[in-house]
């Protein structure tokens, strides 16, 4: 009967053969999950610039004459919302007056004013300074066109309705003011 050497037997042999398998596979797939982990991060870099250039989250541009009712109702909402924060979130309230929905010029105004926010606040791309901007530039332009001018409004006790010559012709004024009641009434149930 032989006596086998330390290490010469083939079990020892198959356990040593295991063990450097496993060592190689342990090192093959620390490489794999650090390349996976690089391929991740890559493309969670794309998605996130995808995102902010194809409008996802980032702020878009709007126009009341042509957008549908849909695209209407989303920008209302949103406008609302915003519009509701910003009274409260700045001492703003008297001077953006609770009736500023029934002012289609006012509206217009807030709209700008809020994209020009989004834009400043919103936008991964923006400069450091566009907040800076956004206060000192946009706000209170359009805070002082509220107050002076053609845009003045007289509403702190109650809503005033502008004279009717202060708009242009009839048949455009209609229009706005069918709007007006339904963005009115969807303003008054939200």
């Amino acid at each position: 009967m032989s006596h086998d050497s330390a290490g010469d037997s083939p079990f020892e042999r198959l356990l040593v053969s295991q063990a450097e398998l496993i060592s190689r596979l342990r090192r093959d797939l620390d490489e794999l999950a650090s390349e996976f982990a690089d391929t991740a991060a890559g493309l969670m870099g794309r998605i996130d610039d995808l995102d902010s250039t194809n409008g996802a989250a980032a702020p878009r541009a709007w126009n009341w004459r042509g957008i549908g009712p849909r695209a209407e109702e989303e920008l209302w909402s949103q406008l609302t919302a915003w519009v509701a924060w910003i009274r409260h979130r700045y001492p703003l309230a008297k001077r953006i007056p609770p009736c500023w929905a029934k002012h289609t010029e006012v509206v217009e105004e807030l709209t700008a004013l809020w994209l020009a926010w989004q834009q400043a606040y919103e936008d991964r791309h923006a400069s450091l300074a566009a907040p800076a901007e956004w206060h000192d530039r946009w706000l209170p332009g359009v805070l002082y066109r509220l107050e002076h001018g053609p845009f003045a409004l007289d509403c702190a006790s109650a809503h005033q309705e502008r004279p009717r010559h202060a708009y242009g012709d009839r048949g455009r004024r209609a229009s706005c003011e069918a709007g007006e009641q339904g963005r009115g009434a969807r303003l008054e149930s939200g």
